[in-house]
């Protein structure tokens, strides 16, 4: 028998998930189409904050010859930049251009007007409160996921 908290959270997720789902993108605005995997690496990247390849590839559970691959695709469709790093010419940091900020943001899990849709019907203390919850929630999974990490490390 599953904890009384943790029935709460598997109740309460899937609602959300369903009424707020998102058809996927699988393309940009000029047809060219983005397999998963490259909507998933482009979902790891910032617009301003750079991230190195060999970062991008361990967080993906990938080696860095095939990050290096589709990182160059995606380099080649306009969808990420490489920068070489002020201090250290041999890094390369990579961001998203706008063409990968505008994908990345059509390829959320859930749909952004369906969200702003069931916001609207909330009281704003309530929505407040549930905004703060599941914020704290999150905070916790990105912990557990580090731990995780680490655990596959050793």
């Amino acid at each position: 028998m599953l904890d009384s908290r943790i029935r709460r959270l598997l109740d309460a997720y899937p609602a959300i998930f369903l009424a707020c789902h998102r058809q996927h993108v699988r393309e940009d605005e000029a047809g060219k189409a983005i397999t998963e995997h490259q909507a998933s690496v482009l979902d790891h990247l910032h617009a301003t904050r750079p991230t190195t390849l060999s970062k991008l590839a361990e967080h993906m559970g990938v080696g860095r010859s095939t990050m290096s691959i589709t990182v160059a695709r995606l380099v080649r469709a306009g969808y990420i930049t490489s920068r070489r790093d002020n201090n250290d010419a041999r890094c390369l940091g990579l961001t998203l251009t706008p063409a990968g900020v505008r994908v990345k943001e059509q390829n959320t899990v859930l749909e952004p007007e369906l969200v702003r849709e069931m916001f609207r019907t909330m009281r704003p203390a309530e929505l407040e409160t549930a905004l703060q919850g599941l914020e704290c929630i999150a905070k916790y999974a990105r912990i557990l996921l580090r731990q995780r990490k680490r655990g596959r490390d050793r």
